[in-house]
């Protein structure tokens, strides 16, 4: 088989974002989508990335802030339609809890995949390469590993029999192919489409520990409202110690991701009186959710008030956001041109 690795391939970093004060992109999905589609065409856009994939819309929330939220969909609707949102075919190989018996059929399947891709120089996207995160297969050698970037950006490898079976043992790689054709009204309609079915929770969800649309709102300012009780009772030894992390990942997704949807109505209004007032909507979601995001998490004992002020500032982002999706839907009413 010979052995092979990708030459020059860093993570993709949104730096206009960082240069706004804002998160860039979070979601760990994109961001090694992002990587491998600026490596194989220099000059992403990631607006247009996360606004075409519709992420710039989703929401994920669990009921004690458990970062696993952000992978609680259907895997195999969202993540292929992604990658041919960004205008590129998608190979797409998955394997899932319940289906053992193709195990090692699809292991098999998506390890010719992979080293198919590489060899043409294509990055593959695959779950849990580490830390239960999406990130990129970048290579391959003769001691039966594949050398992969994580989402922190760090080199590493991968046993070739641990691909998909990691320890979140399920199997998903999904490979970009040729270009698509698709066209630039066929892709921001997908997008909307994709962004009201989400907020009419049409994307699988397990609840009800998690919520995703705009209920995923309520449960979020629930579980500050719910962190200031414990405060103020002087009981934080009832605090997981690692909830400070996984507010700070929440915020972190959540707050990026809407900077985006604004930016992104801005760029696609192309005149439409709804999609115009619904980009207005969405910075004003962003400007709620931004103190949440510079909250910073830094402690578990946060003062009482501030954990009502980002319960209330979550809540009105929500609102917000409701107004926005009404919108949205409104301009997919109107006769297409």
């Amino acid at each position: 088989m010979g052995a092979r690795r990708l030459d020059n391939i860093a993570w993709y970093v949104d730096q206009s974002a960082l240069d706004r004060d804002e998160p860039g992109l979070r979601h760990s999905f994109v961001a090694s989508l992002a990587t491998a589609l600026d490596y194989i065409d220099p000059g992403l856009d990631p607006t247009w990335l996360m606004g075409s994939s519709a992420f710039a819309f989703r929401i994920f929330v669990n009921e004690v802030f458990c970062p696993s939220a952000m992978s609680i969909f259907d895997w195999s609707a969202i993540l292929p339609a992604s990658v041919e949102q960004a205008g590129f075919c998608c190979r797409y190989i998955s394997r899932l809890w319940h289906e053992d018996d193709v195990e090692e059929a699809r292991r098999s399947d998506a390890h010719s995949a992979i080293v198919q891709a590489i060899d043409r120089g294509v990055p593959a996207v695959v779950w849990d390469v580490a830390d239960a995160e999406w990130g990129l297969i970048v290579g391959y050698d003769d001691a039966r590993s594949y050398a992969t970037l994580t989402c922190r950006g760090e080199s590493s490898f991968l046993p070739f029999a641990r691909l998909g079976r990691n320890g979140i043992d399920i199997l998903s790689v999904a490979i970009p192919g040729e270009r698509n054709g698709r066209q630039r009204q066929e892709v921001v309609r997908g997008s909307l489409r994709a962004a009201v079915g989400h907020a009419e929770q049409r994307e699988w969800m397990d609840r009800p520990s998690y919520q995703d649309g705009p209920a995923a709102f309520d449960l979020w300012a629930l579980l500050h409202q719910r962190w200031a009780l414990i405060v103020e009772r002087g009981r934080p030894e009832r605090l997981p110690d690692d909830l400070p992390r996984f507010a700070r990942f929440y915020a972190g997704h959540h707050y990026a991701a809407r900077c985006y949807a604004r930016d992104y109505l801005r760029a696609v209004a192309d005149g439409d009186d709804h999609l115009i007032e619904a980009a207005a909507v969405f910075s004003d979601v962003a400007a709620s959710l931004r103190p949440v995001w510079e909250c910073g998490y830094r402690t578990l004992e946060l003062g009482v008030e501030i954990l009502d002020s980002l319960a209330e500032a979550i809540r009105d982002a929500g609102l917000a956001e409701r107004r926005g999706i009404e919108l949205i839907r409104l301009h997919l009413a109107e006769p297409s041109s």
